[in-house]
């Protein structure tokens, strides 16, 4: 469970700071995510409190 939540977590940090989703199907491209600032801060505080929750799960053996 940590490590799904660490996984998404990631992602969606990533794709807050850098502003960039990466598309796997039909083809791998880098497309711009155009986010507004409330998306971006939406998408930091839900996956850095992912990272987080992961943080402590991982600490608790769960």
């Amino acid at each position: 469970m940590s490590l799904v939540l660490l996984l998404v977590g990631a992602v969606l940090v990533a794709v807050a700071m850098s502003n960039r989703v990466i598309r796997l199907y039909p083809a791998l491209a880098v497309l711009p995510a155009r986010l507004t600032e409330a998306g971006r801060a939406a998408l930091t505080t839900v996956g850095g409190s992912a990272l987080i929750i992961a943080f402590f799960l991982a600490l608790s053996g769960v």
